[in-house]
């Protein structure tokens, strides 16, 4: 199946962009993140900090990997399935009733004070969300020109992608709060 080249762009540099903030900011910040891994439950503590660092280093890989033509589509099937294994550990950790822990996904409005963020379906959603910007990329360009206006498409594409993810991080990072002032 082949997909616009526009839209593959799109979602490419999306992608590329989500996924390299998040492991860049994990990065950046790993005893936060390996906190946030241990606060799932779902695994040994000696197995947190590797797990943490591989998670990073995955998201590194995969929004690199997206760069390049030839590993676009390897690159989006691995980030599929790092996003279900995200969905799975959230999902676990949803019906175990333990919401009140850092998610460990902020990349752009991660509070970053020690309070963190309460766990919700919308955490899911996100994913979701993210998932359906990474499948075009399994896919292979159409042949057609593309013109200026293609590029125009994938600015404006990318500027509403990246503002959606920016407003969705901010949201759940500040959830407590919006929720505090609603009573």
């Amino acid at each position: 199946m082949e997909i616009d080249p526009a839209v593959l762009r799109t979602c490419q540099a999306a992608v590329i962009v989500v996924f390299g903030a998040a492991g860049f900011s994990k990065l950046v910040n790993p005893e936060r993140f390996e906190r946030a891994v241990a606060s799932y439950g779902l695994l040994p503590a000696f197995l947190v900090a590797p797990v943490a660092l591989c998670l990073a280093l995955a998201e590194l890989a995969i929004a690199a990997a997206l760069l390049v033509d030839p590993s676009r589509p390897a690159a989006a099937l691995a980030g599929l399935g790092l996003l279900g294994l995200f969905l799975v550990a959230i999902g676990v950790s949803l019906a175990r009733g333990n919401r009140d822990i850092d998610c460990g996904c902020w990349a752009f409005g991660g509070k970053g004070d020690g309070h963190p963020a309460r766990l919700s379906g919308w955490h899911l959603a996100r994913l979701a969300l993210l998932a359906a910007f990474v499948a075009p990329c399994l896919f292979e360009p159409a042949q057609r020109t593309v013109e200026w206006i293609d590029y125009v498409t994938a600015t404006g594409g990318l500027a509403v992608a990246g503002g959606l993810f920016v407003a969705i991080d901010y949201l759940l990072a500040n959830g407590a709060a919006i929720q505090k002032l609603r009573s």
